[in-house]
């Protein structure tokens, strides 16, 4: 977010104090949401992940971005699919629940989700080869 350190809640009373939350509060609880959706496998991409990782830093906002336009607040979300779920479907799911819970979580209305989809992760499949005899020099045989 560019000007805004903090999002002010509007039905804060004003006798107890005030309520803000950080916007990489909102990252987190949108990037904790997407991650739950059956059929998303990564949100973000493996690069970003890894030096975040390294750096040791936490991932949980990593694939979302939180940004205030004309438009209101808009999140961004970056995933990877698994193979062979649909898009348009998966997709749909990550913008409603991040709007619903959002709502329900911090009261905080989110006018836009948007979707990149960077990938498709095929499911893993086991090999029959031995590490031990890449070159099949026994032909199978122990």
């Amino acid at each position: 977010m560019a000007d805004t350190k903090y999002l002010e809640l509007s039905n804060s009373s004003s006798k107890s104090g005030g309520i803000a939350i950080a916007p990489d509060v909102i990252e987190s609880i949108a990037g904790i949401m997407v991650d739950q959706i059956d059929g998303v496998h990564l949100i973000g991409n493996n690069i970003s992940k890894g030096f975040n990782t390294i750096l040791g830093r936490d991932s949980l906002g990593l694939g979302t971005k939180l940004i205030e336009d004309d438009r209101g607040l808009v999140i961004n979300v970056s995933v990877m699919l698994d193979f062979g779920v649909s898009v348009p479907q998966v997709a749909t799911k990550i913008q409603d629940r991040v709007k619903q819970q959002m709502l329900f979580m911090t009261e905080i209305v989110i006018n836009e989700v948007n979707v990149q989809v960077n990938g498709m992760m095929p499911d893993t499949t086991t090999s029959d080869i031995d590490p031990d005899d890449i070159f099949s020099e026994n032909n199978g045989d122990k």
